[in-house]
């Protein structure tokens, strides 16, 4: 995006514009105000050393400095109120972009990046950026009234004691000049460490059953021990810098208080300047150098702002390979007729499917087997548009898929993958996944056609069940056959099963089957299956193989053929005989 790493944050203004500006009007008076409750006590310092200040006057002056104080912590109050709230609002908006340009995304466009760098991009990161945006600007626009305005006061009261207070000013702006290059170094190693350990946490959790199965608990720990310690030393040399940072900053403050009670003490007692404006000087330094401190501060927090900007800005850079249209086409009475025509496509240079092409009437049901990786997931993908075809090569009643909205596609075609994922959520939340219209009895009715009911019924708190992450919870036929039932619980008019059933049994498969060809019957369903047994009843198979159709045709032509079909037939019969024995 244009304009540097801020830019799309500092797009988001407009949205949290009116609290913020609420919070930067109050800045003026707390700001302001720090300067006249010391001025308050200097006169009354004044007025005790030359006699003329009364008990009376005494307490009205009391009376307002506490009145003083009072306005000046509402005004800081509303302040923080006002600028952290506006930064937490920009936090949100924030967040909800990056997270809805990732669903943009296909997994192919998410490839190269893993999930645990991902989350901590959303988490670490955006709130680097809305530390920035939010006290550390509140803090930055403090400085730049406050400095200014306690130069020109400390100048009208004792310009040569000013010009000796420059010394420790310019001071600082070195400090902070020269801790600036290894700030922003060792915040942006933080952040990528951060990421990395969230990776291996992240894959370790969801993979724990293989690391288990392996029995390389020893060698996760490692690995995550050594990361551990990577981040402990970016952090401990980010720390540091800090420190020794801080350190020579307020050693330059106290060196500026010297030089008050030294000089400004000489002055005194010369008779140049009262006890009242001593006191005055000496307390306006400190509010001048307080702010100089915290935009040292703020230098570490734009480096590490600045690098998660960066690095958000990578997954923005992003395009969604598959997007809407800009005349996105949604046709009433979707009747599911799907059309394939003279369809090539290849991930890479080399075609993965060849001159496909078929068609499938409203309410058919079309069967596709073939060896492992000849294409099937592929094709199943380029018919949801899951990935985008070629133009003019895929239509559903007619349209391109390419013309059609999304959402009005994907409600339209339900697909259950080969990989099935399921949240960790209760098994009848994630068979309603697809709607809040789905009620119970529609769960129960599609987890029975799953044959995953009586599973169900045997957890402890049946369809309230908690599932653990992806389901791990559940075995492998289980999982598939309750992603069955929430790909039926949608009720689409186009249902593509991509090899759901191959954690089944063929006993369980049939049995599934037997219930599905009543629940398909008038709706077009895509059956992919490496088993012959499960496309035995579709009014069409294709044969699959290095990416073409080597045959078609029904179960029983394709038998008689004798060819790819039969002998993956006959195999498989073997199979099932050798396991019944």
């Amino acid at each position: 995006m244009k304009g540097g790493p801020f830019a799309r944050a500092l797009g988001y203004f407009p949205a949290v514009r009116r609290r913020w500006l609420k919070g930067m009007f109050c800045i003026l008076p707390s700001s302001g105000l720090e300067f006249v409750l010391p001025l308050i006590i200097k006169h009354v310092i004044d007025g005790m050393q030359d006699g003329t200040m009364s008990t009376t006057t005494v307490l009205l002056w009391a009376l307002a400095a506490m009145a003083v104080t009072l306005v000046k912590g509402v005004a800081k109050f509303g302040m923080r109120w006002y600028i952290t709230g506006a930064s937490r609002d920009f936090e949100r908006i924030y967040r909800q972009d990056y997270f809805q340009h990732l669903m943009s995304l296909t997994p192919r466009d998410l490839a190269h990046l893993r999930t645990g760098d991902l989350m901590s991009r959303s988490i670490a990161d955006v709130e680097a950026v809305r530390m920035m945006l939010g006290p550390g600007l509140m803090y930055v626009s403090q400085a730049a009234i406050i400095v200014p305005t306690a130069l020109v006061v400390m100048g009208a009261i004792d310009l040569t004691l000013t010009l000796a207070m420059l010394v420790p000013f310019l001071g600082l702006a070195l400090v902070i000049r020269v801790a600036a290059t290894p700030t922003q170094h060792w915040s942006e190693a933080t952040q990528e460490r951060i990421a990395e350990l969230s990776v291996v946490a992240q894959e370790n959790f969801s993979g724990v059953r293989v690391v288990k199965a392996f029995a390389t608990e020893a060698v996760s720990a490692s690995v995550f021990r050594t990361m551990g310690r990577a981040l402990l030393e970016a952090n401990m040399r980010l720390a540091m810098i800090r420190g020794l940072t801080h350190a020579t900053i307020t050693a330059i403050k106290d060196f500026g208080a010297l030089v008050i009670v030294f000089l400004g003490g000489w002055h005194a007692v010369q008779g140049t300047l009262s006890l009242g404006d001593f006191y005055f000087f000496f307390h306006i330094l400190n509010i001048a150098l307080w702010p100089l401190i915290a935009i040292g501060w703020m230098l570490g927090m734009y480096h590490r702002a600045k690098a998660g900007a960066e690095r958000l800005e990578e997954v923005f850079r992003i395009e969604p390979s598959v997007s809407q249209p800009e005349a996105a086409v949604r046709p009433d009475g979707f009747r599911g007729d799907i059309e394939v025509r003279d369809l090539t496509f290849a991930w890479d240079e080399v075609p993965n499917l060849q001159d496909i092409s078929f068609r499938v009437p409203a309410g058919g049901t079309l069967g596709i087997t073939g060896r492992t990786g000849c294409g099937k997931t592929t094709l199943v993908q380029l018919l949801a548009r899951l990935v985008d075809p070629p133009p003019g090569t895929v239509f559903l009643d007619g349209h391109d898929v390419r013309e059609l909205a999304l959402d009005h596609l994907r409600t339209h075609v339900g697909v259950v993958p080969q990989d099935t994922f399921l949240f960790s959520e209760t098994v009848g939340r994630n068979i309603a996944f697809a709607g809040d219209h789905i009620d119970e009895e529609r769960v129960r009715e599609v987890a029975e056609l799953a044959q995953v009911h009586d599973d169900i019924l045997g957890f402890r708190d049946g369809y309230d069940e908690l599932l653990g992450e992806r389901g791990v919870t559940l075995s492998g036929g289980q999982r598939q056959r309750t992603a069955i039932a929430r790909g039926l619980a949608a009720d689409p008019p186009v249902i593509i099963l991509d090899d759901c059933l191959s954690a089944v049994d063929a006993v369980t498969e049939q049995a599934i089957l037997r219930t599905l060809r009543e629940t398909l019957s008038g709706r077009t369903a895509v059956i992919v299956s490496h088993r012959v047994s499960a496309l035995a009843l579709a009014d069409e198979i294709l044969v699959m193989d290095e990416g073409r159709i080597v045959e078609r045709g029904t179960h029983d032509d394709l038998i008689g053929a004798g060819g790819l079909y039969a002998d993956l037939e006959e195999r498989q019969r073997i199979e099932a005989e050798i396991e019944a024995l």
